[in-house]
């Protein structure tokens, strides 16, 4: 079905009323209608316009619904009203590769801004349905509701089967079981499988309705953050009794004993405040940069061709962030991520055992972190892409690059695959895929200058960031 057919499908007969206009090359239909009465919000991908791919144009009216939801829920819960729910279809093969870094950077504001949601109490539920089903930046987003229904035959993950096969060299079935639905049900990503039909997709969506009718005492954002933290802490015990299975046993190098790269980066700037913590790409401690409380946190660089950020790095960076808020007392003290990396790995054995999901994760505690009133930062050197720039870059207060920093959808060896499966002819632009593009992203001429921009720009995050209104200690 195309998007616009799902929506009245699901939705009772003739209420849906679309926030936009819409016409047959329209990618994502957005808007409002019901389900057994209940007012609902609804942004579907369609998968026959541009193979579902999220653009700048889709990202801005998506996350504008998921902006507006957010700031109507208070006003609803003070009349006694839940929050409008919010339900997002995928089928969509990622990040709109043509449209470059400006589409990375506005999809992952659509992240950020559903990762807040979920934050403030807005209900927010995903169907995931085939062909394409959902891959790229957008796996992660998906990763995010509180309901996530996928069809028979779907599949969800970063890196789409045969990419997979292509890069990481696995069997076909390997790959293709990994991201399948009937292994996301099994492993607990997914809440339920049902059969590729209308019927069948409403009947589960108008369970989840019935209970977002429900008033429900949120979480503080701190027990929210430990939450997160917990789970990317299991999925990572989970992932590593995977690898120790010769069945699931894919070639893992033993991590070379790196230098301190904070104390070395920094020389005079960075005081660790006890021991760096390393986990394969990422070295992480709290201490003071600059002179102001810190929690850094540096990934990469990568030392073997195709590695990339997995489940191990990002769940100690969850748990980074975890403690700094925990602890964080009067002076709130900063985040700063450190991203010199070539995107997320691409292995059949992280993306079955929930590498969307720790990314999602650590992206729902990064937007916490952010409303407790923790400055964030994030430096990008090198090449930074896809869902790690979301996860890690997109939440942050100020977004740094090293003159030269690549930013894509997609790290330069999964291009060329994709490229190649595509027939595909290589364009000499994309190889100059700039952070510069970006407009919020500030750059910076060179190392040498880099500690000297940190520190103005932690000194004026230090005096302005404070938490939310909604957040902030009763006198």
């Amino acid at each position: 079905m195309r998007a616009l057919e799902r929506a009245e499908a699901i939705l009772d007969r003739d209420t849906f009323v679309p926030v936009a206009e819409l016409s047959p090359e329209t990618p994502f239909v957005v808007g409002y209608g019901f389900i057994d009465g209940v007012r609902v919000a609804l942004a579907l991908s369609d998968g026959h316009v541009k193979g579902g791919t999220i653009g700048v144009c889709e990202s801005s009216a998506i996350a504008g619904l998921a902006r507006g939801l957010t700031r109507a829920a208070p006003l609803g819960r003070r009349g006694g009203l839940p929050p409008v729910p919010l339900i997002i279809g995928f089928d969509t093969g990622g990040v709109r590769v043509q449209e470059g870094p400006r589409a990375l950077a506005a999809a992952s504001a659509v992240g950020v801004a559903l990762a807040r949601m979920t934050l403030l109490g807005v209900r927010l539920a995903a169907v995931i349905s085939g062909p394409r089903g959902c891959f790229g930046a957008p796996s992660v987003m998906a990763a995010l509701p509180e309901r996530i229904i996928m069809t028979e035959g779907s599949h969800w993950g970063l890196t789409g089967p045969k990419l997979l096969r292509d890069i990481a060299g696995e069997g076909a079935q390997d790959a293709f079981e990994a991201t399948s639905a009937a292994v996301r049900l099994a492993n607990g990503d997914a809440h339920a499988v049902v059969p590729d039909t209308p019927a069948d997709i409403r009947a589960v969506l108008r369970d989840f309705v019935r209970t977002a009718t429900v008033r429900l005492e949120l979480p503080s954002l701190e027990e929210r953050i430990a939450e997160s933290a917990r789970l990317a802490a299991r999925l990572e015990r989970r992932f590593h009794r995977a690898v120790s299975r010769s069945h699931w046993h894919t070639s893992y190098p033993a991590p070379r004993r790196r230098r301190d790269l904070l104390r070395y980066s920094f020389r005079g700037q960075w005081e660790p405040d006890g021991t760096v913590r390393r986990h394969g790409l990422l070295q992480a401690a709290h201490g003071t940069l600059s002179g102001f409380p810190t929690s850094a946190l540096i990934v990469g660089p990568e030392e073997t061709r195709g590695g990339g950020v997995g489940i191990e790095e990002v769940a100690l960076a969850t748990e980074i962030i975890r403690q700094s808020v925990q602890h964080a007392g009067v002076l709130r003290g900063a985040i700063v991520s450190f991203l010199f990396c070539q995107g997320h790995a691409v292995d059949p054995t992280q993306e079955r055992f929930g590498l969307p999901r720790v990314l999602a994760e650590c992206l729902r505690a990064m937007v916490a972190a952010r409303l407790c009133g923790h400055p964030l930062v994030s430096v990008l050197g090198g090449g930074t892409y896809g869902a790690v720039y979301l996860a890690l870059a997109a939440p942050s207060h100020r977004i740094l690059a090293m003159r030269g920093t690549s930013v894509a959808p997609m790290a330069p060896r999964v291009l060329r695959a994709f490229e190649g499966l595509k027939g595909a002819s290589d364009d000499a632009d994309k190889a100059h895929q700039l952070a510069e593009l970006i407009p919020d992203v500030h750059t910076v001429a060179s190392v040498i200058r880099l500690p000297r921009v940190l520190h103005t720009e932690l000194e004026e995050l230090m005096a302005s960031v404070q938490p939310e209104p909604r957040f902030r200690p009763r006198s």
